[in-house]
């Protein structure tokens, strides 16, 4: 069976008894909190079979087979489970893998794939005993949006796109002359810390501009994805710079506006995309950082050639990724298979949804647009 495939092995009577005894003195929660409405990431990709493609969140650390309830357990369904942050922790794993040991246990009908950002993600997942697939969900990234751009100047030696959080490292850059910072944020944040980030940097390096608007709420304003691939246009080389994360969608993004690309050592899944034509990984220091940005700009490597490197590694994934769905529909007995379509035009395949409308969505079955293309179904979502 596909399951057993990808690395899923039963509990053994001794781990059930110590899931159990967890569970009993309430330290292992045996489904999420519904009345809790968060957010996170969702695409419902087949409604029959159902295959359910969602982020694993602080709160639903099963992603979506967390907010089913007593009328999906009779109806068997597929979740696809994709990691925001690294799941490289072997303590958070025995946590996912005791949930993901009762989740199935109330509902034997369900299958849970957990989408690995990393290799190491993998293989630890194999070790815990739940099924694993390599897939960095970045691959996701539209080439459509993301592009080299002619005529446009190279005002800044590098360029970072990442919120200014304190796990984002901003200070590593202060020895590169000029860069420039996109730093939209989705969730509510401590203002006053952005602000006298952004402070620093106009005293200590007055060549960095902080390119987002500030809106009435003291929020950073988002730019369409046509202004961001604009914007990374403008610079020489991206920059990754967090020790730890999920996978990193503005590396794929860099990538395909042909920009070279610095990093520091990291777990999360971003070293999917070093090569060492156009990546350098340096350490976390502000003079390796700036003395890495020179250097890659003093390669001239034509964006083209970065860009179509990234995407023959992309298109390998994604098809691994439909190889998987396929596997799934033969297992379920259904005719219908993956089209040879990518759904390149959409910004991203898994959007950001309120729990409560994810719910609704699970509970009818309601395919996305992105399932429609990658399944052949034309129809308007």
């Amino acid at each position: 069976m596909l399951i057993e495939n990808l690395g899923y092995r039963p509990p053994s009577l001794s781990e059930l008894g110590g899931i159990l005894g967890r569970k009993a003195w309430g330290k292992l929660a045996p489904t999420e909190n519904t009345k809790t409405d968060f957010q996170l990431p969702l695409a419902i990709l087949s409604s029959e079979p159902l295959i359910c493609y969602s982020g694993i969140v602080p709160n639903a650390p099963l992603g979506a087979a967390g907010l089913v309830d007593d009328g999906m357990r009779q109806k068997p369904a597929w979740f696809l489970l994709s990691p925001t942050w690294t799941l490289e922790d072997r303590e958070l794993l025995q946590h996912i893998r005791g949930r993901a040991v009762l989740h199935r246990r109330r509902n034997p009908l369900h299958k849970l794939i957990f989408m690995c950002n990393s290799e190491e993600e993998a293989a630890l997942l194999h070790e815990f005993g739940e099924a694993a697939f390599y897939h960095n969900k970045t691959t996701n990234t539209s080439e459509a949006l993301f592009r080299p751009l002619a005529n446009v100047e190279r005002e800044f030696d590098a360029i970072y796109n990442a919120q200014l959080a304190p796990w984002k490292r901003h200070e590593l850059t202060l020895e590169i002359e000029r860069c420039g910072f996109l730093f939209y944020r989705a969730i509510s944040s401590d203002n006053a810390s952005e602000a006298a980030l952004i402070a620093r940097h106009a005293t200590e390096a007055p060549g960095h501009v902080f390119i987002n608007e500030i809106g009435d709420d003291g929020l950073p304003m988002r730019l369409p994805p046509e202004r961001v691939n604009h914007h990374l246009n403008r610079s020489a080389v991206g920059l990754c710079l967090s020790a730890k994360e999920g996978a990193m969608f503005a590396c794929a993004e860099y990538l395909l506006a042909g920009l070279p690309v610095i990093t520091t050592p990291n777990q999360g899944g971003r070293d999917f995309y070093l090569d060492d034509d156009y990546c350098i990984t340096v350490p976390a220091d502000p003079r390796a950082i700036a003395e890495g940005v020179a250097a890659l700009k003093a390669r001239q490597i034509p964006p083209e050639h970065i860009r179509e490197r990234t995407l023959g590694r992309m298109q390998r994934h994604r098809e691994r990724f439909r190889e998987l769905i396929d596997g799934i529909l033969a297992e379920c007995g259904t005719p219908q298979r993956t089209d040879s379509s990518w759904p390149a035009d959409i910004a991203v395949v898994l959007k950001w949804v309120l729990a409560s409308e994810a719910r609704k969505r699970i509970l009818a079955g309601t395919q996305d647009r992105a399932g429609q293309i990658l399944l052949g179904a034309r129809a308007d979502a």
